[in-house]
C-alpha cells in the first residue's frame, strides 16, 4: 500500500485489533482453562468427600456391591494402607503434558501424609490400569476414628482436555469473526476519516491552480466537519482578496493606460519591469513592452541613465528637465521604492511639457511680433510729428502728405488693436453673435463687390462654381462676411496680375463647404502647419506693405470654429492655394439640404 494517511490509518488500527484479540484470546483461553480445572478439581475432590464418608458409614461387607453404583463417569478405587506402600500403587509419574497445572509431580510423600492425616487432595497422575493421565482425588475412609482405607476417585483427563479444546475453538472462532468485523469497521472508519481530508487536499490543490470557487459540502459536526467550514471560510475569504486586489490591479492598470504621462518602472539592477503605453508612443518603440532591459536600452540620453543610477544608489526623489531625440522636452520625476532604507527599484514619471514649451515660445513670439507691429508704425508718426513740431516741415502739401501718412499708420494700430481684442475675445470662447440661417450666394456676390476695385486693378478674373439648390448656414452675417475679405483679400494680394480666382461651394453632408483657389506661388510645405498662427506670415515685408496686420487667418480660423465648423489649407509651390472652410446647415434647412 501506499504511504498515505489511509494506509497508516488502516494498518493502525489493523495491527491494533490483531494484537488486542491475540492478547484477549490467549489470556481468555487461559482463564477458561484455569477456572475449568479449578472448578473439576473442586468437583471430584466434593465427590471424593461425600463417597469416602458414605464409605465410613456403610458396613464392610457391602463396601464392594457399593462402589460400582458410585463411578457416575468416574473409576472409584478404595486402597488399604498397605496397598499404598505397595510397588503396584495404581498410580505413576505422567507424561509430561503441553499446558495447564498437568506439569505436577506425581502424588508427593507430603500428600500421602496429608491423606493419611484425614484430609482430601486431588492431583493428576497416570494409571497404567486405565493407560491414560487421570485427575485424582484421595480422600481417607475412617473406621472407629482411624483411617483404614483411601478412596482413589480417577476422572480421565481426554474429557477435560476435549472441553478446553472445543472452548479455545469457539474462543479462536469468535475472535476470528471479531477481527474481520473490526477489519471491516477500521477500513470504513478509515476511509470515512481520511475522505474528507483527501476533499479538503484536492480542494487546496485546486485553490492553488486557481479555483476560487471551489468549495467542500460539509456533512458532519466533527472536527472535520470543523475543518471543512474553515476551508470554505477561507477560499470565500481568499476570492474576495483577491478578486479586491484584482479590481485595485485592473484600476492601477487602466490609470497607467490612460494616463497621460510616460511612467516606467525598474528593479534594483535598473531592468524594465513595467511601462504603459504613453511613453511607448512617446518613445516610438515598436513591437512588444520591453521588460526585462536595461534602462539603458531604453534611454540612450547618458543623463537619464545616470539620473536612474544615482537614485537606485542614493534612494532620493528627483526632478529634472531633459530633451530627447525627437526634440520634445520631458520632466522626470523619479522616486525610488523603498523597503525600509533598501532600494529595491524606482519608478520614473516622464510629463511631457514640449507644449508648454512651445506655448512659451509662441508667447515670446507673440509679444516680440506685437512689439514689432507696434513699433513700425508709431515710429513712423513720431518720426512725422516731431519734424512738424520742430516747424521742420512748412511747405503745405509735405505737411498734407506727412499728416496722411500718420493718419494711414493710426488706422494701421486701430486695426491691429481691434484684431487683437476680437482674437482674445473669440479664443476666450466669450463672445456671443446673433446667429440665423443665411445664405451664401448673396453673400459672396457682396463680398466681391466690395473688393472690385482690387479685382478690376489687377484685372483678375472670377470663376463660380455654385452647386443648385444649395441649403442655408446657420451662422453671423458679419463675421462670415470677415472670413470671405479675409480669405478673398489674400487670394486677390498673392494672385499675378490677370490670373483667376476660383470660387466652389457644395454640400458635404451635414455642412456647406467654400473653396477659394488663386493661382499665386503657393506656400512652402514647412509654413503651412504655423500658417494660421498669430502674425505668421509666408512673405512678411509683402504683407506689412499691403497694410496687414499678420492676425487674418488666425481670426479667420476662431471665427469658423466658433460655427462649428473647420478651415484648411492646400497649397504647393508654383501650383496656387486653396483655403476651405465648413460651415453647419442651418436647423430649419437640414432635412431639406439632405
Amino acid at each position: 500500500m501506499r504511504k498515505n494517511l489511509f494506509s497508516k490509518l488502516f494498518l493502525s488500527y489493523l495491527a491494533v485489533v490483531a494484537f488486542s484479540f491475540l492478547v484477549s484470546g490467549i489470556l481468555s483461553s487461559q482463564f477458561f482453562s484455569r477456572h475449568y480445572l479449578a472448578s473439576q478439581e473442586k468437583e471430584i475432590m466434593e465427590q471424593a468427600k461425600t463417597i469416602s464418608e458414605f464409605i465410613s458409614q456403610s458396613p464392610q461387607e457391602e463396601i464392594p456391591e457399593i462402589l460400582p453404583s458410585l463411578r457416575r463417569g468416574t473409576q472409584v478405587l478404595l486402597l488399604n494402607r498397605q496397598e499404598l506402600s505397595s510397588p503396584n500403587f495404581p498410580i505413576s509419574e505422567p507424561p509430561r503434558p503441553r499446558w495447564g497445572r498437568m506439569g505436577r509431580e506425581p502424588l508427593p510423600q507430603e500428600m500421602l501424609e496429608k491423606v493419611l492425616q484425614g484430609g482430601t487432595v486431588v492431583f493428576r497422575g497416570f494409571s497404567p490400569r486405565f493407560g491414560q493421565t487421570m485427575l485424582i482425588a484421595a480422600s481417607p475412609v475412617l473406621r472407629n476414628g482411624e483411617v483404614s482405607s483411601i478412596l482413589l476417585l480417577l476422572s480421565p483427563m481426554v474429557n477435560i482436555e476435549a472441553t478446553l479444546s472445543a472452548a479455545r475453538r469457539i474462543i479462536l472462532t469468535a475472535s476470528t469473526i471479531s477481527l474481520v468485523f473490526s477489519l471491516l469497521l477500521s477500513y470504513f472508519f478509515s476511509r470515512s476519516l481520511t475522505r474528507p481530508i483527501r476533499k479538503i487536499s484536492e480542494a487546496a490543490r485546486d485553490l492553488a491552480s486557481g479555483n476560487l470557487q471551489r468549495r467542500i459540502e460539509v456533512s458532519t459536526e466533527d472536527e472535520l466537519g470543523q475543518l471543512a467550514q474553515d476551508f470554505n471560510y477561507l477560499s470565500s475569504t481568499l476570492e474576495k482578496t483577491i478578486n479586491h486586489l484584482h479590481q485595485e490591479k485592473r484600476e492601477t492598470e487602466n490609470i497607467l493606460l490612460h494616463m497621460a504621462e510616460g511612467v516606467v518602472a525598474t528593479d534594483e539592477e535598473g531592468k524594465v519591469t513595467s511601462i504603459n503605453p504613453a511613453l511607448l508612443k512617446k518613445l516610438q518603440w515598436k513591437g512588444e513592452a520591453p521588460s526585462g532591459l536595461h534602462i539603458s536600452q531604453l534611454f540612450p540620453q547618458p543623463q537619464i541613465q545616470e539620473f536612474f543610477s544615482r537614485a537606485l544608489k542614493e534612494g532620493k526623489e528627483e526632478a529634472q528637465e531633459f530633451q530627447i531625440e525627437n526634440g520634445d522636452h520631458l520632466i522626470l520625476h523619479l522616486t525610488p521604492l523603498k523597503e525600509g532604507e533598501k532600494v529595491y527599484g524606482a519608478v520614473g514619471v516622464f510629463q511631457d511639457i514640449t507644449e508648454l514649451r512651445q506655448l512659451e515660445e509662441l508667447r515670446r513670439d507673440f509679444l516680440a511680433n506685437v512689439s514689432h507691429e507696434l513699433r513700425t508704425p508709431l515710429t513712423s508718426i513720431q518720426g512725422f510729428v516731431e519734424a512738424m513740431v520742430d516747424g521742420v516741415i512748412s511747405d503745405e502739401e509735405l505737411r498734407k502728405k506727412y499728416l496722411e501718412v500718420i493718419h494711414r499708420e493710426t488706422l494701421r494700430l486701430s486695426r491691429l488693436i481691434h484684431d487683437l481684442l476680437d482674437l482674445s475675445l473669440m479664443e476666450s470662447k466669450k463672445v456671443e453673435w446673433e446667429m440665423s440661417p443665411l445664405s451664401l450666394f448673396p453673400l459672396i456676390d457682396q463680398v466681391l463687390l466690395k473688393l472690385m476695385p482690387q479685382i478690376e486693378d489687377k484685372k483678375i478674373q472670377i470663376k463660380k462654381d455654385f452647386s443648385s439648390p444649395l441649403p442655408l448656414v446657420w451662422g453671423n452675417m458679419d463675421r462670415i462676411e470677415q472670413v470671405l475679405i479675409n480669405l478673398l483679400s489674400n487670394a486677390l494680394i498673392f494672385s499675378p496680375p490677370e490670373s483667376t480666382i476660383e470660387i466652389k461651394v457644395w454640400q458635404e453632408g451635414k455642412e456647406v463647404a467654400v473653396s477659394i483657389k488663386d493661382q499665386g506661388e503657393g506656400i512652402p510645405e514647412k509654413d503651412i502647419p504655423h500658417l494660421f498662427e498669430r502674425f505668421y506670415r509666408v512673405e512678411k515685408s509683402r504683407s506689412r506693405e499691403k497694410g496687414g496686420t499678420g492676425l487674418g487667418l488666425a481670426i479667420a480660423k476662431q471665427i469658423i470654429e466658433n460655427h462649428g465648423g473647420t478651415i484648411k489649407v492646400e497649397s504647393q509651390l508654383h501650383q496656387g492655394t486653396t483655403f476651405i472652410f465648413t460651415l453647419p446647415i442651418a436647423p430649419s434647412q437640414e432635412d431639406q439640404g439632405e
